[in-house]
């Protein structure tokens, strides 16, 4: 059966995907011109390219890992042949590997992905510098400090109070796929992509869902309470029966149904943000990430333990568990000053 995916189509589209199209496959897209690409680009370094992703394949890398490789190196062998006389990647010098990166920052492309390239290319000549086949001896690619960070946005940790309200809201303005968007993931803490992942096949007979893949191919269940069944129920009354498998599909008025896109969380997320904000009369930004975020540090200030928190967010370490968690130094100097935390509020 063919899947017809339901994109946001208001404003906050445009956002979303202005953003997710700045690296990846969206570059590729836009860089690499298939007849330039198999009739230009040197042979040589296509060999090379292929030698490098075999070596990736060898160590067990991700088929995701493995693709963004590819895509990559693609982007470069293009802009090597286009401004550096299609010159053997073991041919690049660091000053070379400098003005490549240059080249790709004046194309706007956000710090993270100029230096995943970067990251590939030192990847790819540090195969080579291994590889007894290759005339290479030393990985220039090395040298070049890659450039940095973009600021990353601040976390927005929702209360529960606060998700609780959002909930009521969602359900007093008939939006019930949305609201049981919201708490399958605040109450899973799991991330969009697992949570896109999740079929609707004995959802309201159980509180555990199908296995989804995350992070590293990790493969895990999601675990929810009565309260998102229930909201799961009321969805399939009105969903009626349908042969789509997945859970998250909008329907529509003239009977038809779409499987809606993970994309469209973000615009949900970004309503979700906009009616907080009225609400509060405040600037409130959510994303997917944040109920994440929001679910581990509800449930480790109600004395939940981070080993158990660890298990919920299919964590290998606890860790990277104390990493989601709000940084709480105020919080302390309040409660030693016998003052509530708001009173430092800029």
């Amino acid at each position: 059966m063919a899947i017809i995916y339901e994109y946001p189509s208001n404003f906050a589209l445009s956002m979303v995907f202005e953003k997710e199209t700045s690296y990846g496959k969206g570059d590729s897209r836009r860089i690499v011109d298939p007849e330039e690409y198999e009739n230009f680009v040197s042979p040589t370094n296509k060999r090379l390219m292929k030698e490098f992703l075999t070596e990736k394949k060898s160590q067990n890398k991700a088929p995701g890992t493995i693709k963004q490789y590819h895509d990559n190196m693609r982007i470069l062998l293009t802009f090597i042949y286009r401004h550096f006389d299609n010159k053997p990647l073991t041919s690049m010098t660091r000053k070379d590997i400098r003005n490549l990166s240059i080249m790709l920052q004046e194309r706007s492309l956000s710090g993270q992905r100029v230096n995943s390239y970067l990251v590939t290319l030192r990847s790819a000549l540090a195969v080579f510098e291994n590889d007894d086949d290759i005339d290479y001896e030393y990985n220039v690619g090395s040298r070049v400090k890659g450039i940095p960070k973009d600021p990353v946005r601040e976390i927005t940790f929702l209360s529960e109070e606060q998700i609780q309200w959002l909930k009521s809201r969602l359900i007093a303005n008939g939006d019930i796929l949305k609201a049981m968007y919201l708490m399958m993931s605040y109450i899973s803490a799991a991330r969009r992509n697992e949570v896109h992942q999740v079929l609707k096949e004995g959802l309201d007979k159980r509180f555990i869902t199908n296995q989804v893949i995350g992070k590293r191919r990790k493969k895990f269940r999601l675990y929810y309470t009565k309260e998102v069944q229930d909201l799961i129920q009321e969805y399939f009354a009105i969903r009626g029966k349908d042969l789509i498998p997945q859970l998250f599909v909008k329907l529509y008025k003239n009977g038809s149904r779409k499987l809606v896109h993970p994309a469209t969380f973000n615009a949900w997320c970004l309503e979700m943000g906009e009616m907080l904000t009225e609400q509060e009369g405040r600037l409130i930004h959510i994303n997917p990430h944040c109920f994440r975020h929001s679910r581990l540090e509800n449930m480790s200030r109600q004395g939940v333990p981070l080993e158990k928190l660890k298990s919920l967010a299919n964590h290998k370490d606890v860790s990277t568990t104390a990493s989601y968690l709000a940084e709480r130094q105020e919080d302390d100097i309040a409660e030693m000053f016998g003052m509530d935390p708001s009173a430092f509020a800029c």
